[in-house]
C-alpha cells in the first residue's frame, strides 16, 4: 500500500514539473557600465508614438541620469539658481534650453534626444504610461495632487529601469529641433501644471529655446561605454 502511495505521489509530481513553463532567460547585461546615478537603457528597437499608433524605432544604448537635475546641483555648476520654487532637492526649472545645454557639457554629458528619452520613460511598455493606462498619483506629481508647485525629485515610483519623474514634475528639455525651422525644441513629460491627458508617455511638445517657465526643467543623457 505505502509502494503504490509513493508511486503515485512521484507520478503526480513528475506530471507537475513536466507542465512547469521553461525559465525566462536572463537579459543580457550590459559590458560596460553607466556613470553614478544614471540608467543603461538598452539598445535595440521600441514602440514609439501613440497608444493606437505605435512604429518601430531603433536607438541605439545610452545612459540617462535617473533623476531631474536639482537645483543644488544645478548652483554647485554653474554658480547660480534661476528657479521659482526654492529648495535644495527641487528641480531646477526656468532654465533656458542653452543653460540646460551647458550644464549637460560641464558635467561630460548632454541633452537626451526626444526619441530617447521616449524609449527611456516607456521602459518596455506601450501603454499611455508607463504604469498602465490610468494616471495614478503613486508616480507622478501633476496638477491634481501637485498643490500646485513642484515637489523634490525622486519622490513618487521609479518606472522599470530606475528612473524617477519621467512624467510629471517638470516638463524636460530634449536635444531635438520640433521641426526643420529649428526654433522651436521639443519637451517631454508633462509637469505639475497639468491634467493627466498632457501627462503622458507619447506627448510631445514644444517652446523656443529662450523661454523660461517655472514648469520646465531637464535631465541629462550620455552615450553607453561598453
Amino acid at each position: 500500500q505505502r509502494n503504490q502511495w509513493t508511486q503515485e505521489v512521484f507520478e503526480l509530481s513528475r506530471t507537475k514539473v513536466a507542465r512547469l513553463e521553461p525559465p525566462t532567460p536572463p537579459e543580457p547585461k550590459p559590458s560596460g557600465k553607466c556613470p553614478q546615478k544614471m540608467s543603461f537603457i538598452p539598445p535595440g528597437e521600441f514602440m514609439a508614438g501613440e497608444m493606437y499608433s505605435l512604429y518601430e524605432m531603433s536607438i541605439n544604448a545610452f545612459c540617462m541620469d535617473q533623476y531631474e537635475v536639482t537645483q543644488s546641483e544645478y548652483e554647485r555648476v554653474m554658480g547660480y539658481n534661476p528657479s521659482y520654487f526654492k529648495g535644495e532637492n527641487l528641480p531646477v526649472e526656468s532654465v533656458t534650453w542653452n543653460k540646460a545645454e551647458a550644464y549637460c557639457e560641464k558635467v561630460g554629458k548632454r541633452l537626451p534626444a526626444e526619441w530617447e528619452w521616449e524609449k527611456a520613460a516607456k521602459a518596455g511598455t506601450t501603454t499611455v504610461y508607463y504604469w498602465g493606462d490610468e494616471m495614478d498619483g503613486a508616480y507622478a506629481w501633476y496638477y491634481e495632487n501637485s498643490g500646485r508647485k513642484t515637489h523634490p525629485v525622486g519622490t513618487k515610483e521609479a518606472n522599470a529601469w530606475g528612473l524617477y519623474d519621467m512624467l510629471g514634475n517638470v516638463w524636460e528639455w530634449t536635444a531635438s529641433d520640433y521641426d526643420d525651422s529649428k526654433r522651436y525644441k521639443v519637451l517631454r513629460g508633462g509637469s505639475w501644471l497639468l491634467n493627466p491627458y498632457v501627462v503622458r508617455s507619447a506627448l510631445r511638445t514644444w517652446v523656443a529655446p529662450t523661454d523660461r517657465l517655472l514648469n520646465l526643467g531637464f535631465r541629462c543623457a550620455s552615450p553607453f561605454r561598453p
